[in-house]
């Protein structure tokens, strides 16, 4: 038993650090080099590509291990208290983000009318597939390890550190100084913690999806 708990440990730990290096070099060199090809061709490989990297693998491992993929993802839980936590979810983080741009912006502008890849790759495809790698996945196999509190610090270490490859190679859009990454990366951190107590209280995975889904669409659609 003791080698079987070893093994599936070993299995988890290759499963991020292979996940972390594919995608830091799909930011940091595909990515860019795809842009080169064309902006067309990049808008449509980038939603497969993340398809492949983060969803995929964890289909494929659910299959092998015999699990039921949707009920473990928690994508088939009770509808009621899904959609009681993600109206909860949903107004909390679009009240936190108008409160945030009252605060620190001199002037508020709502524009919705986001581009059709924006739609796809930052709102619907981040929120669906991040949630399911990181609070349905992730956070879920290594709480069978530690108490919910250690892997849900863990799983958010996790989530801040993905988003360092992007913020890296967008830093002149995103962050420029020491204090604007701290800030990034304390937002991200804390969402992330927020994120995986929903999962927990809801038990179901979509309250995370709606309320990711709706933090991307606000960062995009209140220009400051």
């Amino acid at each position: 038993m003791k080698f079987v708990e070893i093994s599936n440990r070993y299995s988890l730990l290759k499963h991020i650090v292979f996940f972390y290096m594919t995608w830091a070099f799909s930011e940091i060199v595909l990515f860019p080099l795809l842009k080169m090809k064309g902006v067309i061709f990049s808008d449509v490989f980038d939603p497969i590509w993340k398809i492949t990297v983060w969803l995929l693998p964890v289909i494929a491992i659910l299959k092998a291990e015999k699990t039921p993929i949707f009920a473990y993802l928690k994508l088939n839980s009770s509808k009621n208290a899904a959609i009681l936590w993600s109206t909860l979810g949903i107004s909390f983080i679009a009240s936190y983000n108008i409160l945030m741009h009252i605060l620190f912006y001199s002037s508020l502008v709502f524009s919705p009318w986001l581009t059709f890849t924006q739609w796809l790759n930052t709102v619907f495809m981040a929120g669906l597939v991040e949630e399911t790698l990181f609070r349905g996945y992730f956070l879920q196999k290594i709480k069978a390890r530690f108490s919910f509190w250690k892997a849900n610090l863990f799983v958010s270490f996790l989530f801040v550190s993905i988003h360092f490859p992007i913020w890296y190679m967008n830093a002149d859009k995103i962050a420029h100084t020491v204090v604007a990454w701290s800030q990034l990366s304390t937002f991200i951190f804390g969402f992330s913690l927020l994120q995986g107590w929903l999962f927990r209280k809801s038990n179901s995975l979509w309250p995370c999806i709606m309320m990711h889904m709706m933090n991307n669409f606000m960062a995009l659609a209140l220009v400051g």
